[in-house]
């Protein structure tokens, strides 16, 4: 006989033999001592958590002659007969591939025949959300008041798609996915058996890949076995982590102190690293996100509820909430909704790398962006560096020591500010000094209208006093940009994708280079200024009624 799978040879043939679903096994073992053996069952759950095994555990439960607390004795003839892969009395149907009605109005033909060897003939329908609507309607009677000696025992990953009236019929038995130290317990026990060397931080490590999955956690052990054989070495995390195509722990760690000090080019050297080594572009970005996720945990949660949550050890925890004393539970939170975008990204780049090594960059240069999060990051951080400026003034050393740059910067600039409070006065809202970043980030907005960004691009930014952005366009072929945007429609839609940019209020006008005539900045001069009366006055209804209690309808 050829080699068997690990999962199919350790495949549970008692309902000692499960791990992680205690409540549920509970309840079945009761069902068969008491003989309240209802007529149709609804298994759900995510894959590999055991919803097919326990249904053919289950079959031979009931059929049983000699039952023991619920379980088969596995050494009777109707346990034995049952036993066999062709058994008649058991009858696994895959409903991905046997879906129509056809293939339920034959089964409807077949209950009708009585068991050959026990007392129950089973069906084990999997994938069971695979029926067609004609199929379920099929069903639907036999479902409800099958033949006494027929059980159904129907098992999805999604319930969701059942329709309500097959619900109703079934009990339901959701399966939870196995906690990690008991998926590490069941391959310990197997690698006894075999003899085999592990290190507890490679099986943990296979567990946390499993992602619950018992048969996952089976089938990546049976890889790296492999592996480690060919070797002739035992099963250690570095080789899990070789074979997984993952980043190990330490790695991870390095990266994410790249990106929290904003070290752009060390990040990029990280993922350059990787790469050569082989690692795949997709399972490192869910490894960092898995790593920043937990950072963020252990940033609210502390270090004890870390440990609890994430299922490491106390060193661990501590280790994850250090890193993330040093950044802003707001940065975490950007850093991994960027990862995680670039996940979605990954799936239609035709090089992925570029996806990681442009989330990487945004990552680490929030002040590059104009977007609410990137300047939420950028006060939150300007915050933190003031309050350690303040702490560290009275430890500063003396006057004619080399002073600390990083600390002592936020300080000055904050007794600036106040002076020029007092001497001038308050400005017009304007543009930014950094208006070419303003326009920059205006023409990437608009990449979500094509047509809108084609004619944008072309044109060169000339000016943007006072809050107006005009955009040039050369004499010989920008007339009809010209035209199209200082249409009022399109006009107003540039003014808002510049408005979102800078966050203040700005205007927009096209003209062909060379051509803007005194006359007509001063028409433009006294728009601008009626709509900052206009938001005078808006500013002033807001102070006087609240913000909250006005509503302003742009008509």
């Amino acid at each position: 006989m050829g080699y068997q799978a690990l999962y199919r040879r350790y495949r549970p043939v008692r309902f000692d033999d499960f791990v992680g679903q205690e409540a549920i096994i509970k309840t079945l073992r009761s069902q068969v001592m008491s003989g309240r053996i209802a007529h149709a069952y609804l298994f759900c759950g995510t894959r590999g958590t055991g919803k097919t095994s326990t249904a053919k555990v289950f079959a031979r439960a009931v059929n049983c002659e000699h039952p023991d607390r619920g379980e088969p004795c596995l050494k009777c003839p109707s346990c034995l007969a049952l036993a066999e892969e062709n058994n008649l009395d058991i009858l696994e149907i895959d409903a991905a591939s046997n879906n129509g009605v056809d293939e339920i109005r034959d089964l409807r033909e077949k209950v009708k025949y009585p068991p050959q060897s026990g007392r129950y003939r089973v069906y084990i329908i999997d994938e069971v959300h695979m029926l067609s609507q004609g199929a379920f309607n099929a069903l639907l009677k036999t479902l409800e008041e099958p033949p006494a000696y027929v059980v159904f025992i129907l098992a999805t990953t999604e319930p969701q798609k059942l329709p309500a009236t097959i619900l109703s019929r079934c009990q339901r038995f959701d399966f939870r996915r196995i906690a990690p130290d008991q998926i590490i317990a069941r391959l310990r026990v197997a690698l006894e058996e075999e003899k085999i060397r592990a290190e507890d931080a490679a099986l943990a490590r296979i567990a946390r890949a499993a992602e619950g999955g018992m048969r996952d956690a089976w089938s990546i052990m049976d890889m790296c076995l492999g592996y480690a054989q060919q070797e002739e070495q035992g099963l250690t995390e570095e080789l899990v982590v070789r074979v997984l195509g993952a980043a190990d722990r330490e790695f991870l760690f390095d990266f994410a102190d790249k990106l929290i000090s904003g070290d752009a080019a060390g990040a990029l050297t990280k993922i350059d690293d990787m790469m050569r080594m082989g690692r795949e572009v997709q399972v490192f970005v869910r490894d960092v996100s898995a790593h920043l996720r937990a950072l963020m945990l252990a940033k609210v949660c502390g270090e004890e509820h870390t440990a609890q949550l994430l299922d490491v050890t106390r060193e661990d925890a501590q280790a994850y909430a250090a890193q993330a004393g040093r950044t802003s539970h707001t940065r975490l939170m950007r850093m991994l909704d960027l990862f995680l975008q670039s996940e979605t990204d990954m799936k239609w780049a035709a090089q992925p790398r570029f996806a990681l090594e442009t989330a990487a960059l945004r990552a680490c240069t929030p002040e590059e962006s104009l977007e609410l999060e990137a300047l939420t990051v950028r006060v939150d951080e300007l915050e933190r560096r003031l309050r350690e400026g303040i702490a560290a003034a009275p430890a500063a050393p003396a006057v004619s020591e080399p002073q600390e740059p990083q600390a002592a910067r936020p300080v000055p600039a904050l007794q600036n500010a106040q002076e020029k409070e007092g001497k001038e006065e308050k400005k017009e809202a304007g543009p930014a000094p950094d208006a070419e970043r303003v326009w920059q980030e205006a023409l990437r907005r608009s990449k979500q209208k094509p047509q809108l960004f084609g004619m944008l691009r072309y044109g060169r930014l000339a000016s943007s006093e006072k809050g107006l952005f005009t955009v040039v366009y050369d004499r010989a072929t920008g007339g009809a940009y010209v035209r199209i945007l200082n249409m009022e429609a399109k006009n107003a839609e540039v003014a808002q994708l510049l408005t979102d940019a800078a966050g203040y209020p700005c205007t927009f006008r096209a003209a062909v280079e060379g051509t803007v005539a005194e006359s007509d900045k001063a028409v433009l001069a006294a728009q601008q200024e009626a709509r900052e009366q206009a938001q005078q006055n808006l500013s002033k209804v807001f102070e006087t009624f609240g913000r909250e209690n006005v509503r302003v309808i742009d008509e």
